[in-house]
Parts: C-alpha cells; structure tokens; sequence
C-alpha cells in the first residue's frame, strides 16, 4: 500500500463502524482495514490511558446519574472494556476478575453495563483476545502447510524455544531455500498490517535478532505492508504470495475485527 492512502485510512478510522466504509471508499479488504483499525486504537490507548484514568471520579458521577459504560466510553472516544475496567477499579473492584466473568457481580445495573462493554469492544475484550490470538494460529498453519507441502524440512518455535527468553522465528529452515530470487532461513508470521511504526517494532524486538542469529528469512504480514518499508536481509511478502499458490485464505482475511 502507498503511503498517501495509508494515511488518509488511517485518518477516516475513528471508530469500528467506520470499517465497512472505508474499506469500500479505497477497495482496500475488509481484514486490511479492520487491522489497521486496532492498530490505532492500541496507539491512541496508550497515549491517553492516562489521561482517562484521571477522568475516572468524574465518569462514576456520570454513571450514577444514569449514563451508561458503553456511552462513556464513546463519549470519551476510548475502548469501552478499558473504560469499564478504570471505573471498576475506581470502585474498588477486581476489574481483572469482573472482565472475565461478569456474572460476579451482585449490582444488577453494574454487570449488565459491563457485558454492554465487553459485547461492543473487539480490541480488548476477552473475545476479542481470542480472535487476535485465533488469527496468529491461523497465519501460522497455512505457513506450515505450505512448508509440508513442499516437502521441506523445518522447526517450529515451540520446537526451538527450549531456553527461557530465547529470541526464535515461528519456522526455522533445516536448509535455505530460493523465494522469489532471495535465500530464506527462516519465517515469521505476522496477522498485522505493518507500517512503519509496527515493523520498526519487529526489527528490533524479533527481526534483527533473527538475521543476526539465522541469516536471511521471510517476513510474511498477513493484511499487507507500506511500500516504503525497507527490509533488511529478509523478504517481506503478504497474503498474495500464498494466494499465487491456490492456498484457501479465506478464514484468515474473513475473520474481521468488528
């Protein structure tokens, strides 16, 4: 994706409900869109979370005074489970616990304004964990299908990491193999859309690391990349490079985050 368009995405993103709409203004896929979607929302969380916490005292008046979690959180433009566990803690609640299981809670109006919030937020509800964590599984099977298919011998992570804080790649090559004119030791896959700010993240939590002990690999963002993205001694493909080889993709860029 060109620059200039990512950013007026990125723009036009202020809430999940702008997702379908952008996605059909740019002809941009859904799943592309909604991962840029939480991508900013986890930004704009830790930019202001601090912000929020101190608004907490006035958002338990409001509360009482009959507004709703849910209305907060909008009114706040924030994620309505972070809103729902700053107010819980400000009463001096598990918010943790309350998350979790809703059903704890003996005020009637309270837990039914906490499942409100945890069933419209996709970026920080317990559901929503799952779907994040279901996606990641998801890129990760059809990389080793593709590795199995090719009759090509590799480790996995859980197979290398046997040290504690061991910096490993999601597939690890026996041999290097040629793709598309590069030398691939390794793979890591990656459910995101990765700009700038997200694969300097990577390069240096994970990527660097990987060169230095490996050599060059495959970087595989799911939902797409930035063309101006510079790799270092790796490739950088996207769902299409699977797409070409009649992989079935579809529970991977069907599953939105809405």
């Amino acid at each position: 994706m060109n620059k200039k368009t990512y950013q007026q995405i990125y723009q036009e993103l202020e809430s999940h409900e702008d997702i379908s709409k952008v996605s059909k203004k740019y002809s941009v896929s859904i799943s592309t869109i909604s991962s840029i979607s939480h991508q900013k929302t986890v930004r704009n969380v830790k930019k202001y979370h601090s912000r929020i916490v101190q608004k907490a005292p006035r958002m338990i008046r409001s509360w009482n005074k009959g507004k709703t979690i849910l209305e907060l959180a909008r009114q706040n433009r924030f994620p309505p489970v972070l809103i729902a566990s700053i107010m819980l803690k400000e009463m001096g609640l598990k918010s943790k616990s309350i998350i979790k299981n809703p059903a704890i809670l003996s005020n009637k109006r309270l837990k039914q304004d906490v499942i409100q919030a945890i069933d419209n937020d996709m970026d920080f509800s317990p559901r929503g964990h799952v779907v994040q964590s279901r996606l990641g599984d998801l890129g990760e099977e059809l990389i080793h299908d593709w590795l199995t298919d090719y009759d090509l011998d590799f480790l996995t992570e859980s197979d290398m990491n046997k040290e504690p804080n061991a910096k490993t790649p999601d597939f690890l090559l026996k041999e290097s193999i040629d793709v598309d004119g590069s030398k691939v030791k390794w793979i890591e896959s990656k459910a995101v859309f990765a700009d700038e700010t997200e694969h300097n993240r990577y390069q240096k939590k994970q990527l660097g690391f990987y060169e230095e002990l490996f050599g060059p690999g495959m970087v595989v963002y799911w939902y797409g990349y930035l063309d101006t993205i510079t790799p270092n001694n790796y490739l950088i493909v996207d769902n299409t490079f699977f797409e070409q080889m009649e992989y079935n993709l579809d529970k991977l860029l069907n599953h939105v985050m809405v």
